[in-house]
């Protein structure tokens, strides 16, 4: 029964020292700040690197704008993309793990003397014109809904901010805290476009390929967020 014992306690720990030599690869977006900076860099990179480390694997960061970022990890040629929300019709394209990096809330944005104030995306009318980044995603009921509108997809943050203060969008759906990142590195004022009610709020995922196996780095990285959650009581 010893000998079963040491046998099994050496696999455990061959299993792990294999993993400490492990390495994944991820796409990470350049226009999320303060989350993904144009050089990759933010509060996502450091909570991954972190929960990473903690587990003894070695991350390749790729940077790239977030479009891109989901092609490559949808035909294999990284493991996965961050920053990505984790909703219908994302599920059907990504694995995702247990464990998200954060929750973050979207709101609608309308030129600074707007008077429209949509509480949902159900309520916003047939034919109105919306700024987005190509490839984001913006919850369940927007997605049902987005058929109805005019979406004007741009790469940036700075583009949207753009397009709404010279009023050729009628609002646009911009995550808050990016919101007002992006306002003060353009050196505007926060209330230079106008804020509105919550569209969504998003559980923030690294989306992992289906095209290549991933579930070892996917668990590995569950595991790394869950003991610096323990350690730190949060992220």
């Amino acid at each position: 029964m010893i000998t079963r014992l040491v046998i099994i306690l050496m696999l455990v720990c061959t299993s792990f020292n294999s993993a400490s030599h492990s390495k994944v690869t991820l796409a990470v977006e350049n226009s999320w700040p303060p989350y993904s900076d144009s050089q990759g860099n933010g509060l996502s990179k450091e909570i991954i690197k972190k929960a990473y480390h903690a587990v003894n694997v070695e991350v390749e960061f790729i940077v790239v704008p977030y479009a891109r970022a989901l092609h490559m990890v949808k035909i294999g040629s990284a493991d996965g993309a961050f920053n990505v929300t984790k909703q219908a019709n994302t599920e059907g394209d990504f694995n995702f793990g247990e464990e998200s990096l954060f929750q973050t809330k979207a709101s609608f944005y309308y030129h600074e003397d707007s008077t429209l104030d949509f509480s949902s995306a159900t309520t916003i009318p047939e034919g109105t014109t919306i700024a987005l980044i190509l490839g984001y995603e913006y919850g369940d009921t927007y997605h049902k809904n987005s058929h109805r509108f005019k979406e004007v997809r741009v790469g940036s943050q700075q583009q949207i901010i753009q397009l709404l203060n010279k009023k050729r969008v009628d609002m646009a759906i911009i995550f808050n805290e990016v919101a007002k990142d992006t306002m003060t590195s353009m050196g505007l004022k926060h209330s230079s476009i106008k804020q509105g009610q919550v569209n969504h709020q998003s559980d923030i995922y690294v989306a992992f390929s289906k095209k290549i196996d991933t579930k070892e780095m996917m668990w590995l990285l569950d595991e790394g967020l869950r003991r610096i959650k323990l350690t730190s009581g949060k992220l």
